[in-house]
Order: structure tokens, then sequence, then C-alpha cells
């Protein structure tokens, strides 16, 4: 009787164990989906002034555009994992859809196929949990949910460009739409005050094609046999540039300051605003803002994910 109480202790002791490190056996994933990009920048955007923090409200329908993505998932812990992953982009900004008056006189467009090389990590508030191979609990289903926040970053590539009079899609990089590269320049203006200021402003170097990322997110996931799961993933995705749309500070008037542009293409694309008193006046110099300098661009991903798990030989487990 002794010996059967120890074998019973022995067995029970192995099982937790065994329990335990199960979630090892899954710990290794193939990760892939597709889903919609939403900019969240200076062009474009909906009926209120910019968001900049997770600012739905901001978010504009019409230029909503897709993404996919794919990835390699590895859990770290039962509760963390880390995935390394590569994601492609359409953004995609357009004034004139805007409902916001200011912006959709402004007229500026722009689209750019963004290409991100980066990795997360993923924290499983809600952690995934084993399913018995042979179950009839009412709680099955429930078992296959889990819920995770994601933090995490990376590079993009990115080349924003614009449709021009012929139908062509021309980079807006080269055309230093805002002087980029120009000497600098004395601003006469009166303030809020009615008080009478003058700064000298340097245009900016032509910016780069690459920018580093920040990402923040949600996401789901659910078990819909031993190797498939699906889920869905919301991300914001914040960069340190202000240049996805090529839109950053103020206008720069080539004809005014008499300087030759970079190309013919320049001077349609530096300002297209619409003035419905003064039709064909261009903005002068400094005088007024293309984009919004205090706060560097985002975009938010919505994913649909599909995860093919493998499974993996685990020391006193057997491998299914």
């Amino acid at each position: 009787m002794k010996n059967f109480f120890y074998l019973l202790i022995v067995f029970t002791f192995s099982a937790g164990i065994t329990n335990a490190q199960r979630w090892k056996a899954e710990r290794t994933s193939l990760v892939f989906g597709a889903g919609m990009s939403h900019f969240m920048g200076d062009l474009g955007g909906g009926g209120k002034e910019a968001a900049h923090f997770f600012g739905v409200r901001d978010m504009d329908f019409v230029t909503t555009r897709p993404s996919l993505f794919v990835g390699y998932r590895y859990r770290l812990t039962e509760e963390i994992a880390f995935e390394p992953r590569i994601t492609y982009a359409r953004l995609s900004g357009k004034d004139i859809a805007s409902a916001n008056e200011n912006r959709r006189m402004r007229n500026l467009s722009f689209r750019t196929n963004l290409w991100q090389f980066g990795g997360h990590f993923e924290y499983a508030f809600l952690k995934e949990k084993q399913n018995p191979r042979y179950s009839f609990s009412s709680l099955r289903a429930l078992r296959n949910l889990s819920a995770f926040v994601i933090l995490g970053g990376g590079i993009a590539y990115y080349n924003p460009k614009a449709k021009y009079t012929d139908g062509k899609w021309v980079a807006l990089r080269p055309l230093h739409t805002e002087g980029q590269g120009q000497a600098a320049y004395t601003l006469n203006f009166v303030d809020a005050e009615g008080v009478n200021q003058t700064v000298e402003i340097t245009p900016d170097a032509e910016y780069k094609k690459i920018t580093a990322e920040l990402t923040i997110g949600l996401g789901m996931k659910y078990n819909i046999s031993r190797h498939w799961a699906i889920g869905l993933e919301i991300t914001n995705q914040y960069t340190t540039t202000d240049y996805l749309d090529d839109a950053h500070d103020r206008y720069y008037n080539y004809t005014q300051m008499g300087t030759e542009p970079p190309s013919a293409e320049t001077l349609y694309f530096t300002d297209r605003h619409i003035d419905a008193e003064a039709p064909g006046t261009l903005y002068q110099t400094g005088d007024k803002f293309r984009g919004d300098p205090t706060y560097k661009d985002a975009y938010i991903l919505t994913l649909i994910t599909a995860h093919y798990k493998f499974k993996n030989t685990v020391r006193g487990l057997p491998k299914f």
C-alpha cells in the first residue's frame, strides 16, 4: 500500500511538470496575414484637427490601403514571445478627401510603399492554455483564446510620390518641395500680440528614405486546431520622420526667392492650395505652414493573422 502512495505522488508530480512545460512543444510559429493601413500624419485625415496618439478620430477611411506581413514567433516564456517580421504597407493621404476645411484648401496628396523590417515582444495577459488531447469540457472554447500587448520597433523604407498633370506618379523627395538644402532666410511677421518679430529660418537638408519606428498595440489569438490559430492585431507605428507624406514645415516660393528649383515639377508640387478669392496666387516663403513640424508621422495597422505552430520535442513529452 505504501508503494502505491509513493507511485501516486511521483506520478502526480511528474504530470504537473509535464503540464507546466507543455507550452514548449508549441513555442515556435510561422505567422502571416493581411489587413489595412491608416496614415496618421499631416495630409488627409478626418474632419477635426490632427490627433497624434492613437488618433482614431482622425482616420480617413477613403485613403485606407492594404498591408501584408510575414514573421516567425518564438515563445521565450509561457507569457512572453518575440516575433521578428517583415511588413509591407501602402500609405496614402489626400487633402481633398478630408472633411477639415483647412486641409482641403491645402490640396496636397501623396502615396508611398513602405517596407518595415523589425520585431516586437508580446506579453500575454490572457495566456494560451493547452487543451487536453481528449476533452469534453464546456470551457474548451475559452481555453483556445489568448490576448496580449505588443511592444517593439524596427526600421522602414519609404518614398513618397504624388500624381503629376500627365498622370504619372513622381517621387517628391528629389523635388525639395519645402526648399530643402536652400540657404537660410529672414522672416518678418506680426505675432498674436501685434508685436513685430524677425526670425531666421534654415530649411532642412534633403530627408532620408529610412526611418526608425516604435510599435505599440494589442492582439488576440484563437486556436482552431493543434497546428493552426487565427488572430487580430491593431498596432500604432510611430516613426522618427515627419516626411512620410513630404509635408513638414513652411512653404518655400522659389520664384520669390529667385532660386532655381530642382525640377519643373517642383513648382507644381510645392504649392497646390486652393484660393477662391485669388486663384493661382502662391504663398510667400515662410508665411504659411504646409505641415506641422511639432509631431512626427505615424500609421495604424489593423491585421488579420494566421499562425502555423511547429511541434517541438520536449523532454518527457511525446511529439504528436
